[in-house]
């Protein structure tokens, strides 16, 4: 398209057109793997709050046993006996041991803890096999976390380790970020919905199943659209009130140059300004940004492929940063291609692939904008610039990750 945007810019303008940062709620601490935080989360306490021992065997002090061999065994009186759970027993004097189990709180004078295999119990002494060194299998306090050491910091995704240091620090909720509500609106009057018929000249949709499944994944709520005919009119009321509930709405078909490509006439009814239609790459070029009240309407290619790359390009980003993701901009890796692609791009081109180490792969086949199936299993794209000839297997090319 003559007036087509570079990609970056065009998603720039994308970014800078919402409003950030969305509300925030709190939620049960189980539920929050996968969310994005909206506070900062610092430590309260140390962890693990107090010296402890790592494993079953007696803590002693390390000069009592600094010339224990297995053939001359140092030998120390056991005074008490503490478990994991149980106060810190009596301190450790020259000459004694304390029986302690892993878990459990180090006594005080207490400077080192011999394995039970090191040692051989003897009534109510202990012979001591080896000689340690000071602080020899001990977990100090704060060994894991000082308290007010950062944990979380605001914008950044709660994984799985987030939520059991936090569950470590004896928090049961965190506060973040409400999720994105998009919308999805396929539109074509060859589409079908799972369960009907197929019938001559008609096709299953998919692109509202992918692209809802995609929004799922980055943290969104897709609310799924109806299916709509080319019709200026009856877009313009579906639009409007997808618009009403959702912070972001995604729409497929349509934008190309045809007759029936209706999605440039409908943002006219509806009043929305026009941030560009048409950015430079294949395939998905024809992509239209709409916005209305604060909120984008973009609207994608028809075509499955088309409809996720550009999904990945323009549209991810957007999602991210509704979400409240800090940094919510591709992230690109460089790899050696381990699989040719032998087609010149005059323009810019974006290509699925899997990215395996260093190594990226491209499917055998199905490389076309309409076929979906070579993309299961793909985890990138890669960026072949304007001009490009073909790629030779074991050249260095750039990709975006999903």
């Amino acid at each position: 398209m003559p007036d087509a945007l570079p990609l970056e810019q065009a998603v720039e303008q994308l970014l800078g057109a919402i409003q950030p940062p969305p509300a925030e709620e709190t939620v049960p601490l189980l539920t929050a793997a996968g969310r994005i935080a909206a506070r900062d989360v610092t430590a309260g306490i140390d962890q693990p709050p107090f010296d402890r021992s790592p494993l079953d065997g007696y803590a002693v002090r390390h000069s009592d046993i600094a010339e224990a061999t297995k053939e001359r065994p140092v030998i120390l009186r056991v005074t008490a006996r503490t478990w994991a759970g149980d106060p810190p027993a009596a301190g450790v004097l020259p000459g004694e041991a304390v029986q302690i189990a892993t878990g459990a709180p180090l006594p005080d004078g207490a400077t080192c803890v011999i394995r039970a295999e090191d040692t051989g119990r003897d009534g109510d002494s202990v012979r001591i096999f080896r000689s340690h060194g000071e602080g020899e299998n001990i977990c100090l306090r704060g060994e894991d976390v000082r308290k007010g050491r950062l944990l979380l910091r605001r914008g950044e995704r709660i994984d799985a380790p987030a939520v059991g240091v936090l569950a470590g620090q004896g928090k049961t909720q965190a506060a973040v970020f409400r999720k994105p509500a998009v919308g999805v609106l396929s539109t074509g009057a060859e589409l079908l919905a799972g369960g009907e018929t197929l019938r001559p000249g008609k096709i299953y949709d998919s692109n509202q199943y992918y692209l809802a499944a995609r929004l799922l994944e980055l943290g969104a709520t897709p609310v799924q659209g109806k299916r709509m005919p080319d019709h200026p009119g009856e877009l313009t009321v579906e639009l409007e009130a997808l618009l009403e509930c959702c912070d972001l709405v995604l729409t497929t078909g349509g934008v190309s140059v045809g007759e029936r490509d209706c999605m440039p006439a409908v943002g006219e009814r509806m009043g929305c300004t026009r941030l560009f239609h048409g950015i430079d790459l294949k395939p998905g070029g024809p992509a239209l940004a709409l916005l209305k009240n604060g909120k984008l309407v973009l609207c994608l290619s028809g075509n499955p492929f088309a409809a996720a790359a550009t999904f990945e390009l323009l549209a991810a980003p957007v999602v991210r940063a509704l979400a409240g993701l800090e940094n919510p901009r591709w992230r690109r890796v460089r790899g050696l291609l381990q699989t040719p692609f032998h087609k010149a791009s005059p323009g810019r081109r974006f290509v699925r692939a899997k990215l395996v180490g260093g190594d990226i792969f491209l499917p055998e086949d199905g490389h076309a904008s309409g076929s979906l199936s070579a993309l299961s299993g793909c985890n990138c794209l890669i960026d072949i610039p304007a001009g490009s000839p073909g790629l030779a297997k074991g050249m260095s090319v750039e990709a975006v990750l999903f």
